[in-house]
């Protein structure tokens, strides 16, 4: 997959207090889509680097799709203070990508989800820290999607702009 590929979204969110502030770039492969999740957006602080505000802590819900195959997966993006590397034995499949430049850890895990109905799903979840922009991220998809939708938003993960 090639960054020229891959349709670019701004995830950005507002504040009452704290204004509007970027979350990061997303490239989603053609055919995706992104749509508001199940909740609003939180952004709990902020700060400027580079000339952009950013979230500095927060979170966010969407959806990325492809209408054409009827494929859809949960996006979790989650911001905070860089992190403090804690020694924890990892859950799932383990790999290296670089995100952006950044060495990032990506997690393959399936769980169930559900009350009544519980199905497995799958999740793919990916963090790093961008000393840039002064951040640790967590980018996380979830869902009944096929394997191959997740592997897809992997290629997609080296072309993220966290700064």
């Amino acid at each position: 997959m090639q960054p020229t590929d891959l349709v670019r979204h701004d995830i950005a969110a507002s504040n009452l207090l704290l204004g509007d502030s970027l979350f990061l770039s997303l490239g989603l492969p053609p055919g995706w889509e992104l749509a508001p999740g199940v909740g609003r957006p939180e952004v709990i602080a902020n700060h400027e680097r580079g000339g952009k505000k950013w979230v500095a802590s927060g979170r966010a819900w969407y959806v990325v799709f492809d209408a054409e195959r009827r494929w859809a997966m949960e996006l979790m993006l989650q911001v905070g203070a860089l992190s403090r590397r804690w020694n924890r034995a990892p859950v799932g499949e383990v790999t290296e990508v670089t995100v952006h430049g950044h060495p990032a850890t990506v997690r393959w895990r399936e769980g169930r989800r559900g009350l009544f109905r519980r199905h497995t799903i799958t999740f793919l979840r990916v963090e790093f820290d961008c000393p840039v922009s002064e951040r640790h991220l967590v980018v996380e998809f979830s869902g009944r999607c096929p394997r191959e939708g997740f592997e897809e938003m992997l290629a997609a993960i080296p072309y993220l702009r966290c700064h």
